[in-house]
């Protein structure tokens, strides 16, 4: 299978996946694109088609969304990430991608074997702030913020409806800086929009089918699926 062909195969994938948890597109994504691209660019990509279903989902959900709440830790994670997205070109990338397999093997483990209460929790000011540094940082690095962000509103919202759509709002604002930014720092260039619009299709058409097909597909086993591939992967960088 040719390069546009994996990334076609993994934003449909990622589609599904976010469709059905509300987060998840990036992890997917970047299961399969560090095979294609560095990690500094691979994040990028993922992040850029990520924003097609971010912008879908916030439209979707835009009346439940709690603006304050979206917009209170903007500021602070975006700093984070963006410091990291520096970074993360001038580090050595054989080491960076090792640190991508270890956060990877981790983040499996957790959803896999400790994520067993889905309820929301009190969380303290210090442990919110904790949670959106740390985010920042994964998000900057690997592209990858949103599952410790799903913790944080799910802690500040009071449903489901409420969540997706502060979260995907939460989310847009992050993706579409961060992209940018990428691009202002030569990261991401014209070269790679052929293979961002290609993901883009596939990841809304993904969303879309998944809707009409949600009641037939087992959402716990789904992601135990992907959090086991998620760890396999990140084994496989590790090696």
């Amino acid at each position: 299978m040719n390069g546009i062909g994996m990334i076609l195969v993994a934003a449909f994938a990622a589609g599904v996946v976010q469709a059905l948890t509300g987060f998840g597109a990036g992890i997917v994504m970047m299961i399969v694109l560090p095979l294609l691209y560095a990690i500094p660019q691979a994040a990028g990509i993922s992040q850029a088609i990520c924003l097609a279903i971010c912008a879908m989902m916030t439209f979707q959900y835009r009346k439940s969304i709690q603006w304050k709440k979206a917009l209170k830790p903007v500021v602070p994670y975006l700093t984070v990430s963006s410091l990291c997205i520096q970074f993360s070109t001038r580090v050595n990338q054989e080491i960076l991608v090792r640190i991508f397999g270890g956060f990877l093997v981790l983040l499996s483990l957790y959803y896999l074997f400790f994520n067993k209460n889905a309820g929301p929790k009190e969380m303290s000011r210090p442990m919110s702030a904790l949670y959106i540094v740390a985010s920042g940082l994964c998000d900057g690095l690997f592209g990858i913020g949103g599952p410790l962000m799903v913790i944080y509103f799910l802690n500040l919202t009071k449903d489901k409806k409420e969540y997706l759509g502060t979260m995907q709002a939460f989310s847009i604002l992050n993706v579409l800086w961060n992209t940018l930014f990428r691009l202002y720092s030569g990261i991401l260039t014209t070269a790679h929009l052929p293979m961002i619009a290609a993901g883009m299709a596939a990841i809304l058409i993904a969303s879309v089918l998944a809707k009409k097909a949600v009641e037939k597909i087992d959402d716990a086993k789904l992601r135990k699926m992907t959090y086991l591939l998620i760890g396999i992967s990140g084994l496989l960088n590790v090696l």
